[in-house]
């Protein structure tokens, strides 16, 4: 009893009341906590950090001209593609953005992003600017789709009524996108001047059974030219 008055005392006393404020002020804080984060859990101390990830994310509007230059490169519709993979780069230079393989030293910075797309079996990588006004595909990328069928159906029938091989065992088995300096380099020229007059198309691999025959194609016109170099006048 004589303890039930002491504490009852001390909750009267000024500091006692004192007391009480602070801890329902704290209990107040907790539970606040406790509502405004439905889990019950404490607030995580990477909520920060998070947020400064999710700033640095690839913008939507770049996101999809991306997605929709792999659809109408590939044929791919645009639902079955997959961005798996988005890096914040500086790139040395424009060169460097390119793609460039032999580049200057020169600093001259572009920032942006390096980009990869999952198209079917293939990755494909593009570089974006933050500018936002380019998005550049790797010219090396290797993919069938990027041919359209009417240009695969006339290398195939070429091939097949050069080798006399059936079109059904001939295969494509590479096909890149390339930008030919000049006619001809395109048309397979061995001593060519360096005047740059580029010629937008394929270079396309076609294993004929033992042989693996070189087509470059025109973008423009869909033209067909075989490396001359293939012997392709024995039927194998």
């Amino acid at each position: 009893m004589k303890s039930i008055i002491q504490a009852s005392a001390v909750i009267k006393s000024p500091r006692g009341v004192f007391l009480t404020l602070v801890l329902t002020s704290l209990l107040s804080c907790v539970f606040g906590l406790i509502e405004n984060n439905p889990t019950g859990a404490m607030p995580s101390p990477y909520s920060t950090q998070l947020s400064q990830l999710q700033a640095n994310d690839l913008p939507k509007a770049i996101a999809n001209k991306i997605l929709r230059d792999a659809s109408k490169n590939s044929g791919v519709p645009r639902r079955e593609l997959e961005i798996t993979q988005v890096t914040s780069k500086t790139f040395g230079n424009p060169c460097e953005f390119n793609f460039g393989e032999i580049c200057t030293k020169e600093y001259n910075p572009v920032e942006g992003w390096e980009v990869v797309v999952r198209v079917r079996q293939d990755s494909w990588t593009y570089h974006a600017d933050k500018s936002r006004k380019q998005i550049l595909l790797d010219p090396k990328v290797i993919t069938l789709h990027t041919l359209p069928k009417a240009i695969t159906d006339a290398i195939l029938s070429d091939a097949s009524s050069r080798s006399g091989v059936e079109i059904a065992d001939l295969k494509i088995t590479q096909t890149t996108p390339k930008t030919f300096g000049n006619l001809c380099k395109f048309n397979f020229g061995e001593v060519c001047t360096q005047q740059s007059d580029p010629v937008e198309g394929w270079e396309v691999i076609v294993n004929v059974k033992e042989q693996s025959w070189t087509y470059h194609v025109k973008k423009s016109d869909s033209q067909i030219v075989l490396d001359p170099k293939v012997n392709a006048t024995e039927k194998i």
